[in-house]
Protein backbone atom coordinates (compact mmCIF):
# COMPACT_ATOMS: atom_id res chain seq x y z
CA UNK A 1 0.00 0.00 0.00
CA UNK A 2 1.65 2.98 -0.46
CA UNK A 3 1.69 6.13 1.49
CA UNK A 4 -1.07 7.97 0.17
CA UNK A 5 -3.92 4.95 1.28
CA UNK A 6 -5.05 7.28 4.25
CA UNK A 7 -7.12 9.43 2.31
CA UNK A 8 -10.33 9.69 3.88
CA UNK A 9 -13.58 10.92 2.43
CA UNK A 10 -17.22 10.71 4.56
CA UNK A 11 -19.53 8.91 2.97
CA UNK A 12 -22.85 9.98 1.77
CA UNK A 13 -25.19 10.34 4.93
CA UNK A 14 -27.41 7.50 5.59
CA UNK A 15 -31.31 6.75 4.98
CA UNK A 16 -33.10 5.89 8.13
CA UNK A 17 -31.14 7.24 11.12
CA UNK A 18 -27.86 8.66 12.14
CA UNK A 19 -24.44 7.07 12.33
CA UNK A 20 -24.00 5.77 15.52
CA UNK A 21 -27.68 7.83 17.35
CA UNK A 22 -29.05 6.97 20.37
CA UNK A 23 -27.10 5.35 23.48
CA UNK A 24 -23.96 5.01 21.17
CA UNK A 25 -23.84 8.46 20.55
CA UNK A 26 -23.38 9.35 23.61
CA UNK A 27 -21.33 6.49 24.96
CA UNK A 28 -18.79 7.61 21.79
CA UNK A 29 -19.06 11.39 22.95
CA UNK A 30 -17.98 10.08 26.92
CA UNK A 31 -15.28 8.02 25.32
CA UNK A 32 -14.15 11.48 22.90
CA UNK A 33 -14.08 13.93 26.10
CA UNK A 34 -10.29 13.37 27.50
CA UNK A 35 -9.50 13.56 23.87
CA UNK A 36 -11.17 16.87 23.46
CA UNK A 37 -10.27 18.33 26.87
CA UNK A 38 -6.76 17.25 26.28
CA UNK A 39 -6.29 19.20 22.65
CA UNK A 40 -8.37 22.32 24.47
CA UNK A 41 -5.35 21.47 27.61
CA UNK A 42 -2.72 22.09 24.91
CA UNK A 43 -3.81 25.10 23.21
CA UNK A 44 -4.86 26.61 27.08
CA UNK A 45 -1.08 26.62 27.70
CA UNK A 46 0.55 27.25 24.15
CA UNK A 47 -1.54 30.35 23.96
CA UNK A 48 -1.12 31.89 27.75
CA UNK A 49 2.89 31.54 26.69
CA UNK A 50 2.70 33.10 23.30
CA UNK A 51 0.23 35.91 25.42
CA UNK A 52 3.25 35.92 28.07
CA UNK A 53 5.86 36.31 25.54
CA UNK A 54 4.33 38.93 23.40
CA UNK A 55 3.89 40.79 26.85
CA UNK A 56 7.14 40.24 28.04
CA UNK A 57 8.97 41.10 24.95
CA UNK A 58 7.01 44.62 24.51
CA UNK A 59 7.43 45.57 27.91
CA UNK A 60 11.00 45.26 27.43
CA UNK A 61 11.25 46.99 24.12
CA UNK A 62 9.01 49.63 24.64
CA UNK A 63 10.56 49.92 28.35
CA UNK A 64 6.87 50.06 29.97
CA UNK A 65 6.02 47.00 32.41
CA UNK A 66 2.96 48.56 32.58
CA UNK A 67 1.36 47.44 28.92
CA UNK A 68 -2.55 47.03 28.08
CA UNK A 69 -1.88 43.47 27.09
CA UNK A 70 -2.08 42.54 31.20
CA UNK A 71 -5.61 43.48 31.14
CA UNK A 72 -6.23 41.98 27.73
CA UNK A 73 -4.76 38.69 28.19
CA UNK A 74 -7.78 36.66 29.20
CA UNK A 75 -9.99 38.00 26.19
CA UNK A 76 -7.01 37.58 23.76
CA UNK A 77 -6.48 33.71 24.74
CA UNK A 78 -10.43 33.13 24.81
CA UNK A 79 -10.28 34.89 21.17
CA UNK A 80 -7.85 32.67 19.94
CA UNK A 81 -9.44 29.25 21.81
CA UNK A 82 -12.85 30.13 19.91
CA UNK A 83 -11.08 30.71 16.62
CA UNK A 84 -9.40 27.73 16.62
CA UNK A 85 -12.23 25.56 17.72
CA UNK A 86 -14.33 26.90 15.41
CA UNK A 87 -11.90 25.24 12.83
CA UNK A 88 -12.49 22.17 14.24
CA UNK A 89 -9.25 21.54 16.18
CA UNK A 90 -10.80 20.05 19.25
CA UNK A 91 -13.45 18.42 17.18
CA UNK A 92 -11.49 14.91 15.86
CA UNK A 93 -7.65 13.48 15.98
CA UNK A 94 -8.58 12.08 12.37
CA UNK A 95 -6.48 14.66 10.31
CA UNK A 96 -2.96 14.76 9.51
CA UNK A 97 -0.65 16.81 11.34
CA UNK A 98 0.44 19.01 8.44
CA UNK A 99 -3.47 19.82 7.89
CA UNK A 100 -3.62 20.65 11.59
CA UNK A 101 -1.07 23.07 11.27
CA UNK A 102 -2.30 24.72 8.22
CA UNK A 103 -5.60 25.25 10.10
CA UNK A 104 -3.26 26.68 13.14
CA UNK A 105 -2.13 29.31 10.86
CA UNK A 106 -5.40 30.65 9.27
CA UNK A 107 -6.75 30.41 13.33
CA UNK A 108 -3.63 32.98 13.50
CA UNK A 109 -4.31 35.22 10.43
CA UNK A 110 -8.09 35.20 11.90
CA UNK A 111 -6.68 36.20 15.24
CA UNK A 112 -4.52 39.07 14.58
CA UNK A 113 -7.20 40.17 12.34
CA UNK A 114 -10.00 39.96 15.26
CA UNK A 115 -7.80 41.04 17.38
CA UNK A 116 -6.65 44.41 15.66
CA UNK A 117 -10.03 45.49 14.49
CA UNK A 118 -11.23 44.86 18.24
CA UNK A 119 -8.75 47.19 19.84
CA UNK A 120 -7.62 49.47 17.19
CA UNK A 121 -9.69 52.32 18.76
CA UNK A 122 -8.81 51.81 22.39
CA UNK A 123 -5.28 50.35 22.86
CA UNK A 124 -1.92 52.31 21.72
CA UNK A 125 0.31 51.34 19.23
CA UNK A 126 2.67 50.09 21.39
CA UNK A 127 -0.27 47.26 22.72
CA UNK A 128 -1.25 46.73 19.57
CA UNK A 129 1.39 45.02 18.48
CA UNK A 130 0.97 41.60 20.98
CA UNK A 131 -1.81 41.09 18.98
CA UNK A 132 0.57 40.12 15.78
CA UNK A 133 3.09 38.65 18.22
CA UNK A 134 0.69 36.07 19.44
CA UNK A 135 0.22 35.03 16.04
CA UNK A 136 3.13 34.44 15.24
CA UNK A 137 4.02 32.64 18.33
CA UNK A 138 0.77 30.36 18.91
CA UNK A 139 1.17 28.14 16.04
CA UNK A 140 4.30 27.28 16.94
CA UNK A 141 4.29 26.60 20.53
CA UNK A 142 0.85 24.83 19.38
CA UNK A 143 2.90 22.21 17.43
CA UNK A 144 5.00 21.75 19.59
CA UNK A 145 2.62 21.40 22.77
CA UNK A 146 0.04 19.08 20.56
CA UNK A 147 2.87 17.14 19.75
CA UNK A 148 4.22 16.27 23.31
CA UNK A 149 0.31 15.93 24.54
CA UNK A 150 -0.49 13.41 21.16
CA UNK A 151 2.69 11.14 22.42
CA UNK A 152 1.46 11.29 26.08
CA UNK A 153 -2.01 10.21 24.82
CA UNK A 154 -0.87 7.60 22.44
CA UNK A 155 1.58 6.21 25.69
CA UNK A 156 -1.65 5.39 27.27
CA UNK A 157 -3.86 4.10 24.33
CA UNK A 158 -6.29 7.79 24.51
CA UNK A 159 -5.11 9.33 21.45
CA UNK A 160 -6.16 6.93 18.72
CA UNK A 161 -10.30 6.26 17.85
CA UNK A 162 -10.85 1.97 17.88
CA UNK A 163 -12.27 1.48 14.63
CA UNK A 164 -13.36 -1.52 12.98
CA UNK A 165 -12.19 -2.72 9.39
CA UNK A 166 -15.20 -3.58 6.70
CA UNK A 167 -13.43 -7.22 4.78
CA UNK A 168 -11.30 -10.02 6.06
CA UNK A 169 -9.32 -10.07 2.71
CA UNK A 170 -5.89 -8.82 1.59
CA UNK A 171 -6.63 -4.94 0.78
CA UNK A 172 -8.57 -5.12 4.64
CA UNK A 173 -5.47 -6.73 5.89
CA UNK A 174 -3.22 -4.03 4.12
CA UNK A 175 -5.35 -1.62 4.82
CA UNK A 176 -5.29 -2.70 9.26
CA UNK A 177 -1.40 -3.04 8.47
CA UNK A 178 -1.25 0.34 7.40
CA UNK A 179 -3.24 2.09 10.41
CA UNK A 180 -1.38 -0.08 12.99
CA UNK A 181 2.50 1.60 11.41
CA UNK A 182 0.51 5.01 11.42
CA UNK A 183 -1.03 5.87 14.48
CA UNK A 184 -0.58 9.51 13.89
CA UNK A 185 -4.03 8.76 11.66
CA UNK A 186 -5.49 9.02 14.75
CA UNK A 187 -7.45 5.09 13.89
CA UNK A 188 -6.42 2.05 15.65
CA UNK A 189 -7.96 -1.22 13.94
CA UNK A 190 -9.36 -3.90 16.45
CA UNK A 191 -10.69 -6.57 14.14
CA UNK A 192 -12.75 -6.95 10.80
CA UNK A 193 -15.83 -7.37 9.80
CA UNK A 194 -17.01 -10.31 7.68
CA UNK A 195 -18.87 -9.18 4.87
CA UNK A 196 -18.47 -12.44 2.98
CA UNK A 197 -17.53 -10.68 -0.46
CA UNK A 198 -13.53 -11.80 -0.36
CA UNK A 199 -13.41 -14.52 1.91
CA UNK A 200 -10.27 -16.62 0.54
CA UNK A 201 -10.28 -20.32 0.12
CA UNK A 202 -8.37 -22.30 2.14
CA UNK A 203 -8.50 -19.82 4.89
CA UNK A 204 -10.43 -20.57 7.72
CA UNK A 205 -12.34 -18.00 9.54
CA UNK A 206 -10.48 -18.51 12.42
CA UNK A 207 -7.25 -17.92 10.80
CA UNK A 208 -7.96 -14.37 9.64
CA UNK A 209 -6.39 -12.75 12.76
CA UNK A 210 -3.81 -14.60 12.90
CA UNK A 211 -3.05 -13.65 8.65
CA UNK A 212 -3.97 -9.90 9.68
CA UNK A 213 -1.58 -8.74 12.14
CA UNK A 214 -3.22 -10.52 15.08
CA UNK A 215 -6.59 -8.89 14.81
CA UNK A 216 -10.24 -11.02 15.31
CA UNK A 217 -12.93 -11.08 13.32
CA UNK A 218 -15.47 -8.82 15.21
CA UNK A 219 -18.51 -10.67 13.45
CA UNK A 220 -20.67 -10.74 10.51
CA UNK A 221 -21.74 -7.81 8.79
CA UNK A 222 -25.84 -8.91 9.27
CA UNK A 223 -25.09 -9.60 12.62
CA UNK A 224 -22.33 -7.25 14.72
CA UNK A 225 -23.08 -4.05 16.41
CA UNK A 226 -20.63 -1.77 17.32
CA UNK A 227 -21.26 -2.40 21.02
CA UNK A 228 -17.38 -3.27 22.00
CA UNK A 229 -16.33 0.43 21.52
CA UNK A 230 -15.83 0.76 18.18
CA UNK A 231 -16.38 4.07 16.64
CA UNK A 232 -15.69 4.13 13.15
CA UNK A 233 -15.92 1.74 11.01
CA UNK A 234 -13.24 1.88 7.65
CA UNK A 235 -13.89 0.55 4.18
CA UNK A 236 -11.62 -0.04 1.62
CA UNK A 237 -12.92 0.26 -1.02
CA UNK A 238 -16.48 2.69 -2.49
CA UNK A 239 -17.54 -0.86 -3.87
CA UNK A 240 -18.55 -2.13 -0.58
CA UNK A 241 -20.07 1.18 0.32
CA UNK A 242 -22.51 0.68 -2.76
CA UNK A 243 -23.37 -2.79 -1.31
CA UNK A 244 -23.53 -2.50 2.13
CA UNK A 245 -24.85 1.12 2.64
CA UNK A 246 -28.37 0.30 4.46
CA UNK A 247 -26.64 -2.48 6.32
CA UNK A 248 -23.85 -0.05 7.97
CA UNK A 249 -26.16 2.31 8.79
CA UNK A 250 -27.67 0.14 11.25
CA UNK A 251 -24.64 -0.72 12.86
CA UNK A 252 -24.42 2.29 15.71
CA UNK A 253 -20.96 3.72 14.50
CA UNK A 254 -20.07 7.26 14.88
CA UNK A 255 -18.76 7.94 11.33
CA UNK A 256 -17.77 5.53 8.07
CA UNK A 257 -14.60 6.51 6.21
CA UNK A 258 -14.05 5.56 2.88
CA UNK A 259 -10.41 5.22 1.72
CA UNK A 260 -9.31 5.88 -1.57
CA UNK A 261 -6.14 4.18 -2.93
CA UNK A 262 -4.26 7.44 -5.01
CA UNK A 263 -0.84 6.30 -5.23
CA UNK A 264 1.81 8.71 -4.90
CA UNK A 265 0.02 11.91 -6.20
CA UNK A 266 -0.08 14.93 -4.53
CA UNK A 267 -2.31 15.41 -1.71
CA UNK A 268 -2.30 18.93 -0.48
CA UNK A 269 -4.26 19.74 -3.40
CA UNK A 270 -7.07 17.69 -3.62
CA UNK A 271 -11.01 19.30 -3.08
CA UNK A 272 -14.03 17.70 -2.72
CA UNK A 273 -16.71 18.13 -5.09
CA UNK A 274 -19.93 17.19 -4.26
CA UNK A 275 -22.27 16.91 -6.94
CA UNK A 276 -26.20 16.28 -7.01
CA UNK A 277 -25.33 12.39 -8.53
CA UNK A 278 -21.97 12.43 -6.90
CA UNK A 279 -19.12 12.94 -4.92
CA UNK A 280 -15.59 12.99 -6.31
CA UNK A 281 -12.25 14.18 -5.41
CA UNK A 282 -10.54 16.99 -8.12
CA UNK A 283 -6.76 16.22 -8.54
CA UNK A 284 -4.62 18.81 -9.31
CA UNK A 285 -0.61 19.06 -10.35
CA UNK A 286 0.34 22.50 -9.35
CA UNK A 287 4.20 22.05 -10.06
CA UNK A 288 6.41 24.81 -10.04
CA UNK A 289 4.20 26.82 -6.94
CA UNK A 290 7.32 26.73 -4.72
CA UNK A 291 10.18 28.04 -6.87
CA UNK A 292 13.52 27.51 -5.91
CA UNK A 293 14.70 30.84 -5.91
CA UNK A 294 11.71 31.38 -2.79
CA UNK A 295 13.25 27.99 -1.37
CA UNK A 296 16.91 29.42 -1.57
CA UNK A 297 15.74 33.08 -0.12
CA UNK A 298 14.19 31.05 3.00
CA UNK A 299 17.60 28.82 3.35
CA UNK A 300 19.56 32.69 2.71
CA UNK A 301 17.66 34.38 6.01
CA UNK A 302 17.17 31.35 8.24
CA UNK A 303 20.51 29.19 7.91
CA UNK A 304 22.87 32.02 8.85
CA UNK A 305 20.81 33.27 11.81
CA UNK A 306 20.45 29.22 13.65
CA UNK A 307 24.46 29.26 12.56
CA UNK A 308 24.97 32.36 14.67
CA UNK A 309 22.99 30.68 17.64
CA UNK A 310 24.76 27.05 16.75
CA UNK A 311 28.77 27.88 16.93
CA UNK A 312 29.42 28.38 20.42
CA UNK A 313 27.32 24.62 21.22
CA UNK A 314 29.67 23.79 17.75
CA UNK A 315 32.96 24.89 19.53
CA UNK A 316 31.69 23.33 22.88
CA UNK A 317 31.07 19.90 21.26
CA UNK A 318 34.68 19.86 19.08
CA UNK A 319 36.36 20.41 22.11
CA UNK A 320 34.78 17.56 24.22
CA UNK A 321 35.53 15.17 21.03
CA UNK A 322 39.47 16.11 21.57
CA UNK A 323 39.17 15.26 24.68
CA UNK A 324 37.13 11.87 24.12
CA UNK A 325 39.59 10.74 21.05
CA UNK A 326 42.53 13.17 20.33
CA UNK A 327 42.18 14.06 16.38
CA UNK A 328 40.23 16.00 14.31
CA UNK A 329 36.38 17.44 15.84
CA UNK A 330 34.85 17.95 12.29
CA UNK A 331 35.27 15.91 9.19
CA UNK A 332 33.56 15.75 5.86
CA UNK A 333 31.47 13.08 4.15
CA UNK A 334 30.89 12.87 0.38
CA UNK A 335 27.22 12.16 -0.25
CA UNK A 336 24.76 12.34 -3.16
CA UNK A 337 23.22 15.82 -3.71
CA UNK A 338 20.92 17.76 -6.08
CA UNK A 339 21.28 15.94 -10.01
CA UNK A 340 23.30 12.91 -8.49
CA UNK A 341 26.01 15.35 -7.76
CA UNK A 342 28.68 14.35 -5.14
CA UNK A 343 28.48 17.04 -2.12
CA UNK A 344 31.00 16.85 0.80
CA UNK A 345 29.20 17.71 4.31
CA UNK A 346 30.56 18.81 6.84
CA UNK A 347 29.60 16.60 10.30
CA UNK A 348 30.72 16.79 13.88
CA UNK A 349 33.18 13.54 14.42
CA UNK A 350 30.90 10.90 16.59
CA UNK A 351 32.96 7.67 15.46
CA UNK A 352 36.85 6.41 16.56
CA UNK A 353 39.07 7.15 14.39
CA UNK A 354 39.59 3.31 13.08
CA UNK A 355 35.58 3.59 12.91
CA UNK A 356 35.20 1.36 9.14
CA UNK A 357 37.26 -1.16 10.71
CA UNK A 358 35.55 -1.64 13.47
CA UNK A 359 32.59 -1.58 11.93
CA UNK A 360 33.63 -4.41 9.09
CA UNK A 361 35.19 -6.65 11.86
CA UNK A 362 31.89 -6.57 13.58
CA UNK A 363 30.11 -7.60 10.13
CA UNK A 364 31.95 -10.35 9.56
CA UNK A 365 31.89 -12.01 12.72
CA UNK A 366 27.79 -11.90 13.24
CA UNK A 367 25.47 -12.93 9.61
CA UNK A 368 22.64 -11.45 11.62
CA UNK A 369 23.75 -7.94 12.36
CA UNK A 370 25.04 -7.80 8.72
CA UNK A 371 21.68 -8.64 7.83
CA UNK A 372 20.63 -5.73 9.48
CA UNK A 373 22.96 -3.09 8.31
CA UNK A 374 21.91 -4.41 4.82
CA UNK A 375 18.31 -3.03 5.58
CA UNK A 376 18.55 -0.44 7.63
CA UNK A 377 22.42 1.02 7.29
CA UNK A 378 22.45 1.59 11.02
CA UNK A 379 23.17 -0.52 14.18
CA UNK A 380 21.41 -0.80 17.35
CA UNK A 381 25.33 -0.93 18.83
CA UNK A 382 27.37 0.75 16.91
CA UNK A 383 30.44 0.11 17.89
CA UNK A 384 32.26 2.75 15.58
CA UNK A 385 30.50 5.27 18.39
CA UNK A 386 32.38 7.53 20.80
CA UNK A 387 30.81 6.36 24.45
CA UNK A 388 28.55 8.70 25.54
CA UNK A 389 29.41 11.53 23.95
CA UNK A 390 28.74 9.73 20.63
CA UNK A 391 25.34 8.76 21.50
CA UNK A 392 24.49 11.76 22.76
CA UNK A 393 25.25 13.66 20.02
CA UNK A 394 23.64 11.61 17.43
CA UNK A 395 20.21 11.04 19.52
CA UNK A 396 19.61 15.14 19.47
CA UNK A 397 21.24 15.21 16.16
CA UNK A 398 24.49 17.68 17.45
CA UNK A 399 26.37 16.55 15.05
CA UNK A 400 24.77 17.77 11.78
CA UNK A 401 24.79 21.43 13.11
CA UNK A 402 27.89 22.27 11.08
CA UNK A 403 25.78 21.64 8.18
CA UNK A 404 24.50 24.98 8.09
CA UNK A 405 27.35 25.81 6.76
CA UNK A 406 26.65 23.46 3.64
CA UNK A 407 23.02 24.91 3.62
CA UNK A 408 24.66 28.80 3.33
CA UNK A 409 27.11 27.56 0.76
CA UNK A 410 24.33 26.34 -1.63
CA UNK A 411 25.06 22.90 -1.18
CA UNK A 412 22.40 21.53 0.87
CA UNK A 413 18.42 23.26 1.90
CA UNK A 414 17.32 23.51 5.23
CA UNK A 415 14.58 20.82 4.12
CA UNK A 416 14.25 17.91 1.79
CA UNK A 417 16.01 14.57 1.95
CA UNK A 418 18.50 13.81 3.79
CA UNK A 419 21.74 13.45 1.53
CA UNK A 420 22.73 9.71 2.00
CA UNK A 421 26.36 7.64 1.10
CA UNK A 422 26.90 6.18 -2.62
CA UNK A 423 25.90 3.32 -1.00
CA UNK A 424 22.87 3.82 0.70
CA UNK A 425 21.19 5.57 -2.28
CA UNK A 426 22.32 2.42 -4.86
CA UNK A 427 20.08 0.55 -2.75
CA UNK A 428 16.85 2.18 -3.80
CA UNK A 429 15.22 1.42 -7.31
CA UNK A 430 16.61 3.79 -10.05
CA UNK A 431 13.11 5.43 -10.17
CA UNK A 432 13.69 6.53 -7.19
CA UNK A 433 17.22 7.35 -7.08
CA UNK A 434 15.75 9.58 -10.34
CA UNK A 435 12.98 11.39 -8.11
CA UNK A 436 15.52 11.94 -5.08
CA UNK A 437 18.03 13.70 -7.44
CA UNK A 438 15.54 16.36 -8.50
CA UNK A 439 15.57 18.14 -5.55
CA UNK A 440 17.99 19.69 -3.27
CA UNK A 441 19.21 17.49 -0.06
CA UNK A 442 18.31 18.80 2.98
CA UNK A 443 19.65 19.35 6.97
CA UNK A 444 16.66 17.92 7.98
CA UNK A 445 13.14 16.22 6.35
CA UNK A 446 10.01 14.22 6.91
CA UNK A 447 11.57 10.95 7.44
CA UNK A 448 13.60 12.86 10.41
CA UNK A 449 10.54 14.14 12.18
CA UNK A 450 8.97 10.29 11.72
CA UNK A 451 10.64 7.48 11.39
CA UNK A 452 13.99 8.39 11.45
CA UNK A 453 16.50 5.49 12.03
CA UNK A 454 13.45 3.21 12.76
CA UNK A 455 11.96 3.65 9.12
CA UNK A 456 13.94 0.91 6.74
CA UNK A 457 14.18 1.46 3.23
CA UNK A 458 10.55 1.06 1.95
CA UNK A 459 9.98 4.21 4.91
CA UNK A 460 12.76 5.78 3.34
CA UNK A 461 11.58 5.61 0.19
CA UNK A 462 7.64 6.41 1.02
CA UNK A 463 8.53 9.19 3.58
CA UNK A 464 10.63 11.35 1.13
CA UNK A 465 8.52 10.26 -1.66
CA UNK A 466 5.89 12.53 -0.34
CA UNK A 467 7.86 15.19 0.67
CA UNK A 468 9.12 15.28 -2.82
CA UNK A 469 5.62 15.30 -4.35
CA UNK A 470 4.20 17.72 -1.76
CA UNK A 471 6.89 20.32 -1.45
CA UNK A 472 5.93 23.64 -0.71
CA UNK A 473 6.28 26.35 1.69
CA UNK A 474 3.76 25.46 4.33
CA UNK A 475 5.16 21.98 4.27
CA UNK A 476 9.36 23.44 4.68
CA UNK A 477 7.81 25.74 7.52
CA UNK A 478 5.84 22.73 9.40
CA UNK A 479 9.00 20.32 8.98
CA UNK A 480 11.08 23.04 10.25
CA UNK A 481 9.43 23.83 13.26
CA UNK A 482 8.23 19.98 14.10
CA UNK A 483 12.19 19.41 14.15
CA UNK A 484 12.49 20.41 17.13
CA UNK A 485 10.18 18.01 19.22
CA UNK A 486 11.33 15.08 17.15
CA UNK A 487 14.80 16.13 18.29
CA UNK A 488 14.42 16.50 21.95
CA UNK A 489 12.36 13.44 21.80
CA UNK A 490 15.39 11.61 20.36
CA UNK A 491 12.97 8.39 18.65
CA UNK A 492 14.50 6.35 16.96
CA UNK A 493 17.72 8.70 17.15
CA UNK A 494 20.90 6.61 16.47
Amino acid sequence: MSNADARLVRTLPPHDKPFGGGREARRSATRRLPLGAALVGSDLASGALSILVAVAGVAAASGNAETAGHAHAGLLLLLLLGINGSLGLYRSNIANPIERFRLRLIGAALFVLAGVLTWIRTASTVDLVIVPIVGLVAPVTGLWIEHLVRMLLAKYGSYSTPVAVLGTGAESRALARLLLHRPGCGLRPTGYIDDGADAEPGLPREEFGAAAGALPVLGALDGWHAEDGTEVIVVPDYGRVQRSLLTLNRLGARQVLVITRLGDFPMFNLQLRNADCFVALELSRRSGEYSKELKRAVDLIVAPLLLLVALPIIALLALAIKLVDPGPAFYGQWRVGQFGKPVRILKLRTMYRDAELRLQRVLASDPALRAHWQRHFKLTEDPRILPRLGNLMRRASLDELPQLWNVVRGDMSLVGPRPFPAYHMDAFDPEFRALRATVPPGLTGLWQISSRSNGDLDAQRAEDSFYIENRSLLLDLYILIATLPAVLGASGAR
